[in-house]
């Protein structure tokens, strides 16, 4: 009896030692994770510092592809890790916060709304009923709007009334759903005064053909479309005697040129003066706003960072928003 509670009780000494092996190893596991969770974030980091010094000498008058800045999304070989960054000015986006609603209803705001309309006729939605189901998300009442959506069509979604906090909202909507157009294609920086620059960079990288709405929109634009950035379907939608054939000449002109003002849009084939007047009410030609995304393609560890930077002067430039996932 006494011989069988020895081997009972080494048995249980076995089984107890094996599972605090077990659960030894996991801790470990889960501090090595941790850990290179933690080195990769402080490399994403240091990536997006790097924009920001982009961002501090870049002129702040005007904003192409010719800049610093818009280097496409790129390849980097950083403290021994494989990583991706872009930067993309969201003022190439058709601004949300321009559209009119309670209390912002100047005129200048109705046109971005008629612009708003055809831009989402061209990538597929009904553009009336679209426009009228988002502003009655973002404005502060419950009235209805003619086509639109309150409280009562999102039997499981509470109607936001107020801003965006994410462009990935836009498909819970009312009348939305994904844009059926291919992603627009990156700038294509060939100014000679990037080669400073492109010895940080290596290769670089494609984006699927998969669109979705923050190709097109932005939620944090802050203003008026940068006419040197801009992709054709946003800029199409600007006015509507923005034929195709005008849209391609102000983009084979601005690969060739830098547009300052009203009176560069001039020199564009098919754009008059009342055209050019009218333009000059939704397009700018610098951005303030830009989003920095940074991938760390550890595959044990992979890490996402995103970060959205107002330039507010030469010198000065804050993060409005930063998710690391």
């Amino acid at each position: 009896m006494v011989i069988l509670m020895v081997l009972a009780t080494l048995l249980i000494l076995v089984v107890f030692t094996l599972q605090l092996g077990d659960s030894s190893t996991v801790l470990h596991k889960l501090e090595d994770r941790t850990r290179q969770r933690e080195q990769n974030y402080q490399v994403a980091r240091s990536a997006v510092e790097l924009a920001m010094d982009l961002l501090k000498v870049d002129d702040v008058d005007v904003d192409s592809a010719r800049d610093p800045w818009a280097l496409g999304s790129q390849r980097l070989r950083w403290e021994g890790r494989d990583l991706v960054l872009e930067i993309r000015d969201e003022e190439s986006r058709f601004p949300i916060s321009q559209l009119p609603l309670p209390g912002k209803e100047e005129p200048d705001r109705q046109l971005y709304a008629q612009a708003l309309e055809r831009l989402l006729t061209r990538t597929g939605l009904p553009g009336a009923p679209a426009v009228a189901s988002l502003e009655d998300w973002l404005d502060a009442d419950d009235d209805v709007r003619t086509n639109g959506a309150e409280q009562g069509s999102y039997p499981q979604l509470t109607v936001k009334n107020g801003p965006l906090d994410s462009i990935d909202e836009l498909e819970r909507l009312k009348n939305w759903g994904p844009p059926q157009l291919p992603p627009p294609p990156p700038l294509d920086p060939s100014s000679p005064n990037l080669d400073e620059f492109r010895t940080m960079f290596q290769g670089g990288s494609s984006k699927n053909n998969q669109a979705n709405w923050g190709d097109f929109l932005s939620a944090y634009a802050t203003g008026r479309v940068n006419a040197n950035t801009a992709p054709k379907e946003v800029l199409a939608s600007l006015d509507e005697a923005m034929s195709d054939s005008i849209v391609t000449e102000l983009m084979a002109y601005r690969s060739r040129n830098v547009l300052h003002n009203q009176e560069d849009l001039k020199k564009i084939p098919g754009i008059d003066n009342d055209l050019a007047f009218r333009l000059n009410k939704l397009m700018g030609y610098s951005s303030q706003v830009f989003r920095v995304r940074v991938i760390v393609t550890s595959r044990e560890v992979p890490l996402e960072l995103e970060a959205m930077l107002e330039r507010k002067s030469q010198k000065e430039v804050a993060v409005r928003y930063w998710r690391a996932r």
